[in-house]
């Protein structure tokens, strides 16, 4: 198997990453792990995440993604978007019901259950 720095896993809202000339990004695609295309010095990778994905009523896909051991030091930039705290994720754009909408009405309640949830798979 690969030795993995970061476990499995899809974001939350939107990621915005810069990998400079670093590979070790995996994401999933048709059921196999294949590596993500590195940034370069001037470019982002943008990641959605599940809680917009089901906002957006699933137009643009989240990725199951991780970060494999490599062999040298990696060095990335991560930036983390989302809504306030107290946006209402329960309806889509469409105005459907979201998947977070079934347990909850506002941002701040998903996060703090979703990186909970995280940080237990972590530990």
């Amino acid at each position: 198997g690969t030795l993995l720095r970061e476990l499995e896993h899809i974001d939350s809202t939107v990621t915005v990453l810069s990998t400079f000339n670093n590979g070790g990004l995996e994401i999933l695609h048709k059921n196999q792990y294949r590596p993500a295309p590195v940034t370069g010095d001037n470019a982002f990778l943008v990641n959605i995440g599940k809680l917009v994905d089901d906002l957006i009523d699933n137009k643009v896909p989240s990725v199951r993604h991780r970060v494999a051991e490599v062999d040298f030091d990696r060095y990335s930039i991560t930036y983390f978007l989302g809504p306030q705290f107290d946006a209402d994720i329960s309806r889509s754009m469409s105005g459907a019901i979201t998947q977070a909408g079934l347990k909850y009405k506002v941002f701040g309640e998903w996060i703090k259950d979703y990186l909970g949830a995280i940080e237990l798979f972590y530990y």
